[in-house]
């Protein structure tokens, strides 16, 4: 049986996307529109309050920039023209990179090279893209590798975080193959240490996914025609996540080892399951139609919308 709950105190604006740290003290990053263009801001997911100046002229595409926590320190990055900027939210250090390309890159992330914090960079074209990463805090060239994107492009795409040195790309694989109809798409999981690809997990055919690293390893969340389902890498099946109608947006998390994940569905309605009683999804009334979600380990659900930034701590789901 659902429950449902009314969604916090919003932040007033127009957000595109949020990014929460996967560990830690729970921070947000998000990006927002601003007078003239986009700003990009931190949060302090406990108190809802920014942590720390905007970032004048930020990207709203969450292809263009990412969050987290590479080597323990809360980063983030973002393509600006020819360029990429890392800064480091602890520090307030910023690092440039000028990947001396003809074009910016498709998608950027973040990741971690032999213990470093790394930024990774695909850069197209499609069907024969290079995969670009640099040490987070010196701008060192770490890594160059190959690796194939699909059958189009990147446009709606994103680099995915998966744990360590794994990050996850969603491909076109330009068939209508997926189990609910939609265009067909299939995960590949890169490991930017080896440079090359090293798992791609059976896929649904959604173009939404959210990792998760639980204690037996990472976990993929997917929407499919009835919920969401969580593998493991090898296809393993972790857990099925019901729901009563389809969902969109995805976002997942591990709190002391259960699996938490939510996904958009219809207006501007959230679903929160714990896979520990995945029967029992709380509903969270949001009042605009959700354009990107985050959840943090400890269970706050953060919801980018035109109207707002909307948090919902644990206690109230």
């Amino acid at each position: 049986m659902l429950q449902s709950v009314p969604a916090g105190p919003s932040a007033p604006g127009m957000f595109d996307g949020v990014a929460v740290t996967a560990a830690g003290t729970p921070r947000a990053f998000t990006s927002q529109a601003g007078t003239g263009a986009n700003l990009g801001q931190a949060w302090d997911l406990a108190s809802g309050a920014p942590a720390g100046p905007p970032v004048p002229d930020f990207p709203d595409d969450r292809a263009d920039w990412a969050f987290g926590l590479p080597d323990g320190a809360p980063v983030v990055a973002w393509t600006r023209r020819d360029r990429i900027h890392v800064h480091d939210l602890r520090t307030g250090g910023e690092v440039t990179l000028e990947p001396d390309r003809s074009a910016p890159p498709d998608l950027v992330g973040l990741s971690a090279h032999r213990g470093r914090g790394a930024v990774v960079a695909v850069f197209g074209p499609a069907h024969d893209a290079e995969v670009v990463v640099w040490d987070a805090a010196t701008g060192d060239r770490l890594a160059e590798f190959g690796v194939w994107l699909g059958h189009s492009s990147a446009i709606g795409r994103r680099l995915l975080p998966v744990a360590g040195p794994l990050v996850a790309l969603i491909r076109d694989t330009g068939r209508a193959d997926g189990a609910d109809g939609a265009a067909g798409c299939s995960v590949g999981v890169l490991d930017v240490e080896r440079g090359e690809e090293v798992a791609c997990p059976p896929s649904l055919g959604s173009g939404r996914a959210a990792f998760a690293e639980c204690p037996g390893g990472p976990v993929l969340v997917q929407p499919g025609s009835t919920g969401l389902v969580a593998r493991h890498l090898d296809g393993t099946r972790f857990a099925v996540l019901p729901a009563p109608l389809a969902c969109d947006q995805v976002a997942a998390a591990s709190a002391s080892g259960r699996l938490l994940a939510a996904a958009g569905v219809s207006g501007g309605t959230v679903l929160v399951w714990d896979a520990a009683d995945p029967g029992r999804p709380r509903r969270i009334r949001i009042p605009a139609p959700v354009n990107d979600l985050a959840l943090s380990p400890d269970g706050t659900l953060a919801a980018a919308t035109d109207d707002g930034l909307y948090t919902v701590r644990p206690g109230d789901w």
